[in-house]
């Protein structure tokens, strides 16, 4: 009987310390976290064209028949799981890392023999908690203008002969074949996840080619802009040239309105209505003038004063973020504005681990809620992009 082969992606994902969760867990709780676990990963996986080959335990074996699409999934499953974490209680977070490794294999209905996933899971035995590790291979097979990637060095994995050089996907870098102030306003994703938002693009199979849309998970607010936008043109010319003759009776209507606009002065004068511009035509047609015009007169400043003020009240720059950093320390109990002076203050035995962490867990939570509420502020169209990157930089340095 012919053997079948194929030369495919292995990707193994694991959950990290899953053993020692499910040691104080029931099995009510166990079964939910690994529910909210498949929850999460599985859409991501049918969508970059993966298949489940099986689960053992906590841990996932996948294979992809393009390695690009391999990393790009990988990507997107810990940018949906730092979501999920960021979003949810400690206790109940979930950070996996992810192996892969590609070479020929022996498949078969429900499992996958050979060298390559071997290779993968001894990676993945080496591969840090929230990271992504591949082999060689996999680096040299993908497209490395979508995947950004570093090398690690060369490892020796155990039962594998001679050593491999090991890559991985860096957190928080974002290579880009456009520059960048060509992206679209929505794409800020690179500031806020490891791995650029990758759970956030549409793939192939979402009707286009990862094309970026907004968490909400529409098409994009730029799209729809430009669609309005184009609508909006013709109506615009037509209310400009055929706008008054539509309103008319006739088609030469325009020397009719301008006369009924110069006969309207009497009613220039009523308290209801005050144009600063016929407010001074007036005074020689109405003998009463001299008072109407001094109560006129004073009335174009709170006119013209209160223009400014809406946009100053509304608008929120990014120095709002030194009001909170006051703020802050006031409120707080702990001497401990920064984890950094925590980190000290513990390793010079000031404070206990218990107190280290309290602080640490405060101003982690701290720095989440106004990175949110900078973003929330940017969706909004409250501050500007740039507002947006400098008020997520104070933020850090504030905290970190």
């Amino acid at each position: 009987m012919a053997l079948k082969t194929e030369n495919l992606a292995i990707v193994l994902t694991d959950i990290a310390g899953y053993t020692e969760t499910t040691q104080k867990q029931s099995r009510l709780d166990n079964a939910r976290l690994l529910n909210t676990h498949n929850r999460i990963l599985y859409p991501i996986v049918r969508r970059y064209k993966g298949r489940h080959v099986k689960s053992i335990g906590d841990a996932l074996l996948l294979v992809f028949r393009s390695p690009t699409d391999a990393m790009l999934c990988a990507m997107a499953m810990q940018d949906a799981l730092f979501e999920f974490n960021r979003n949810s209680p400690k206790e109940q977070q979930i950070h996996i890392r992810v192996a892969a490794s590609l070479g020929e294999v022996r498949v078969t209905r429900h499992d996958v023999f050979g060298e390559a996933v071997n290779v993968t899971s001894r990676i993945e035995s080496i591969t840090p908690v929230d990271e992504i590790y591949m082999s060689e291979a996999v680096y040299m097979a993908m497209n490395k203008a979508e995947v950004p990637s570093q090398e690690v060095g060369r490892r020796e994995l155990k039962g594998i002969s001679g050593p491999i050089s090991i890559f991985n996907i860096p957190r928080f870098s974002t290579p880009r074949l456009v520059p960048q102030d060509v992206m679209t306003a929505e794409d800020m994703s690179d500031l806020v996840y490891p791995y650029g938002g990758a759970h956030l693009v549409e793939t192939e199979a979402d009707g286009g080619w990862r094309a970026r849309f907004s968490n909400s998970g529409s098409s994009g607010r730029p799209a729809k802009m430009v669609v309005a936008g184009l609508l909006l043109i013709p109506l615009s010319l037509l209310a400009v040239f055929y706008g008054p003759a539509l309103l008319s009776d006739k088609a030469g209507a325009k020397p009719v309105v301008v006369a009924k606009v110069a006969d309207a002065p009497p009613a220039v004068a009523s308290p209801s209505y005050q144009p600063e511009f016929k407010a001074v035509e007036t005074p020689p047609t109405v003998t009463p003038a001299p008072k109407p015009v001094a109560s006129v007169a004073p009335d174009p400043k709170p006119t013209i004063k209160p223009a400014p003020k809406p946009p100053a009240q509304q608008y929120q720059p990014e120095f709002r973020v030194s009001d909170a950093d006051t703020k802050r320390p006031a409120a707080g109990a702990s001497p401990y504005t920064r984890i950094s002076d925590a980190k000290k203050a513990y390793k010079d035995k000031k404070i206990s681990k218990d107190e280290y962490k309290k602080i640490t867990d405060r101003l982690e939570n701290s720095m989440k809620t106004e990175i949110n509420q900078a973003k929330n502020d940017y969706k909004a169209d409250k501050i500007t992009r740039k507002e947006y990157r400098d008020r997520v930089e104070l933020i850090e340095k504030k905290y970190k």
